[in-house]
C-alpha cells in the first residue's frame, strides 16, 4: 500500500498511523464502542419496558432514542481525546517536531489518526447493535438511523478539530480540559437557555429570526435538526426543524446543515493550524 503513497504524503501516512495507534493503545475507545452497541441494543430490546413489552424494536425508536445521547457523548468524546493528545505533551512533541516533518503536517496527522481512531469505535457500536437489530426486527426507517451514524462521525470530527484548536493554543493540559469542558457545557445546556432567554427578550421580532441562526451556529443543535429531517416524520419536527423545512425543504435544507457543519469542522482547524505555527514547542 505505501508503495502507491506519493513521497510527499508518506510522513503524514506515517504520522496518521501513529496517532490511530497511539489512541486506540489508550483502550478506553474499544469500552466506547462496546458501550454504544449495549446502548443500542438495550434501547431495542427494552424501549417499551414501560408498556410492559419487551423485545427489539425497529430502527426508528431507537434513533430518536439514541439520539440525545450521541449528542451528549460523541463531543464530549472527541474534546477529551484531541485535548490529550496535544496539551501537556511537550516532550514527546518536541521530539515529533525534531524529525524531517512540517508542523502543518503533524497536526494534520493527529487530526486524521484521531478522526479514524474515534470513527472506527463509533463504526463498531453503532454496526454491531444495528446488525442485531436487522436481524431481529426488520430494515425499516433504517436511513434514520444510516444518517444519526454518519452525522455522530461528523460530530465527532469537528470536536477533534476544536479540541485540536483548544490545545494547541492553551499548552497546560489540565486548563486546556477544562476549557473544553466548559465549552461542552455550554454547547449542550447553556446555549439552550440563551436561545430561550434571547427569544423572550425579542419577543417583537417573528420567531424564525432567531431560531435559523441560532440552528446554524450550534453544530449539536445542528445535528438535532438534521437527524430529526432524516427520520421524515413531521410530527416529531420542532420549531427548529420546521423553520429549515419550510424555507428550504427536506433536502434542500439537510444540505445546507451538512455544509455549515463541514465549515464549523474546517474553521477550528484551521484556527489550530494558525495556532501551533506561533507555538514554542
Amino acid at each position: 500500500m505505501a508503495a502507491f503513497v506519493s513521497p510527499r504524503l508518506r510522513p503524514l501516512l506515517v504520522l496518521v498511523r501513529e496517532e490511530h495507534r497511539r489512541a486506540l493503545e489508550t483502550r478506553w475507545l474499544f469500552g466506547f464502542a462496546i458501550a454504544f452497541a449495549a446502548l443500542v441494543l438495550g434501547l431495542s430490546y427494552f424501549g417499551l419496558a414501560q408498556s410492559r413489552e419487551i423485545g427489539f424494536q425497529g430502527f426508528g425508536r431507537v434513533t430518536l432514542s439514541l439520539l440525545n445521547l450521541v449528542l451528549l457523548v460523541v463531543p464530549l468524546t472527541g474534546l477529551m481525546l484531541g485535548v490529550a493528545s496535544v496539551a501537556g505533551d511537550a516532550d514527546a512533541l518536541a521530539l515529533l517536531l525534531a524529525q524531517p516533518v512540517s508542523r502543518d503536517e503533524v497536526l494534520a496527522g493527529k487530526f486524521l489518526g484521531l478522526c479514524a481512531a474515534l470513527t472506527s469505535a463509533q463504526a463498531l457500536g453503532f454496526g454491531g447493535g444495528g446488525l442485531v437489530i436487522a436481524l431481529m426486527a426488520g430494515a425499516d426507517q433504517l436511513p434514520g438511523y444510516v444518517a444519526l451514524t454518519a452525522l455522530s462521525f461528523v460530530l465527532g470530527w469537528l470536536s477533534i478539530a476544536c479540541a485540536l484548536w483548544i490545545g494547541t493554543a492553551i499548552v497546560d493540559r489540565v486548563r486546556a480540559l477544562s476549557v473544553a469542558l466548559l465549552g461542552w457545557f455550554a454547547a449542550v445546556v447553556g446555549y439552550d437557555l440563551a436561545v430561550l432567554g434571547a427569544t423572550s427578550l425579542l419577543s417583537g421580532l417573528p420567531l424564525e429570526s432567531v431560531l435559523f441562526p441560532a440552528l446554524l451556529i450550534n453544530p449539536i443543535d445542528l445535528t438535532r435538526v438534521l437527524v430529526t429531517l432524516a427520520v421524515g416524520s413531521g410530527a416529531l419536527f420542532g420549531p427548529t426543524s420546521a423553520v429549515l423545512a419550510k424555507w428550504f425543504g427536506v433536502g434542500g435544507g439537510a444540505a445546507l446543515g451538512a455544509a455549515v457543519l463541514a465549515l464549523e469542522t474546517m474553521a477550528p482547524l484551521g484556527l489550530a493550524v494558525h495556532a501551533f505555527r506561533r507555538r514554542d514547542g
